[in-house]
């Protein structure tokens, strides 16, 4: 796994909580105060690790019970007790015992104190549910401190995550706008300040998010039955999931988005980094623009252009067993069967009430799914 930027200063011993794969081999909802085993294994998977308060919890009521108090509590959010760390002017306060008052060494604290934040939560937030699928969204919509820019804005990196404490028991769909129009990703994979095509210039947008979204946040690389299995054609080969003209197509959706408040359209220290991006029109291709054979028309509005191409892509058949293999393997086991996938990808297709993307569902389906195997 890369070190991303909510890895960082992380102990070893929470370290090996975050990686457990450890689960239930009984299929046995109830979990009695004589179970004491069964229920530090279901706290490896819906916390960050079993402590006193939580073991006695899950003694004393079912797992779903358990699961369904966790879905009820307020969230711990990350970027209001970062943004303390910081001083009118947008700079972190240093230690009062520091003697560098340099700006590598701001950002450093300023950085410093979001992982704080964030282990503190890890630690003891009461919600430890929300904070074990954030961190497990967090895994699959990956940014990194390592990333010159983003090293500097500590507080906008809590504000990132804070889009995955929010939307973890909430439609995988609106959690896939907000992240498309975060700052940080906007950053991390240059999708901020991508400019339409200048053809004196020779120049085109900028591919990077659009193959990424595609790549790693909804559909995958290939074609996939609802089991999570590669789907062959009839030579035996893989069938790809897009096509080159797709990639250059959802470029063109995603120009002119940029900082709010920036000084210079494209640039990254000027602007806001705690707000969605905002749209600078003279920068947006208005052309048509067909996707997975679907036809976005000229003129559009850039805003309605970039709802109609991520439904397209939500509303994708790849979606739910794609998205449910990885976040079965970030909650309960590395290895799941396919059948593990294709229930968890049915309930993510319906909720049982017509809805899809329904996280609350999908996540209660992974932690109850009688598969959940040590």
């Amino acid at each position: 796994m890369s070190k991303s930027l909510f890895i960082n200063g992380i102990s070893c011993a929470l370290l090996a909580c975050l990686n457990s794969t450890s689960a239930f081999a009984s299929t046995n909802t109830e979990v009695t105060t004589e179970s004491g085993n069964e229920a530090e294994k279901l706290s490896y998977q819906v916390s960050f690790g079993p402590t006193a308060e939580i073991l006695l919890s899950v003694q004393k009521i079912t797992r779903q019970q358990w699961i369904t108090a966790q879905m009820q509590l307020a969230p711990s959010w990350h970027y209001p007790l970062t943004a303390q760390f910081n001083s009118a002017d947008n700079k972190c306060n240093l230690n009062v015992n520091s003697v560098s008052n340099t700006k590598q060494e701001k950002d450093r604290v300023c950085l410093k104190a979001q992982e704080s934040v964030w282990l503190e939560h890890a630690l003891t937030a009461k919600d430890q549910l929300r904070q074990r699928v954030a961190f497990a969204l967090s895994q699959i919509f990956v940014v990194s401190s390592q990333e010159s820019t983003l090293a500097k804005y500590g507080d906008g990196l809590a504000w990132y995550y804070d889009l995955f404490v929010k939307h973890s028991f909430g439609n995988y769909r609106d959690l896939l706008q907000d992240i498309t129009l975060s700052p940080a990703m906007g950053v991390y994979l240059s999708m901020q300040g991508n400019r339409k095509a200048n053809l004196n210039e020779n120049t085109f947008p900028d591919e990077n998010y659009a193959r990424k979204v595609m790549q790693s946040f909804s559909i995958g690389l290939y074609q996939l039955d609802i089991s999570g299995r590669v789907i062959l054609d009839k030579q035996g080969n893989k069938i790809p999931s897009y096509q080159q003209a797709d990639v250059e197509n959802l470029a063109r959706v995603f120009t002119g988005w940029d900082l709010v408040e920036n000084k210079r359209y494209g640039h990254r220290r000027s602007g806001r980094y705690d707000t969605f991006m905002a749209l600078s029109p003279q920068q947006h291709d208005y052309n048509e623009k067909v996707l997975f054979g679907q036809s976005i028309t000229a003129g559009m509005k850039a805003d309605k252009e970039l709802f109609i191409s991520l439904d397209i892509l939500f509303n994708h058949p790849n979606v739910g067993p794609f998205i449910s293999r990885q976040l079965i393997q970030r909650l309960v086991s590395s290895n799941p069967s396919s059948d593990y996938i294709k229930r968890i990808a049915t309930v993510f297709n319906d909720n049982g009430e017509g809805i899809r993307g329904d996280l609350a569902a999908v996540v209660q389906a992974i932690l109850l799914d009688d598969d959940v195997k040590v």
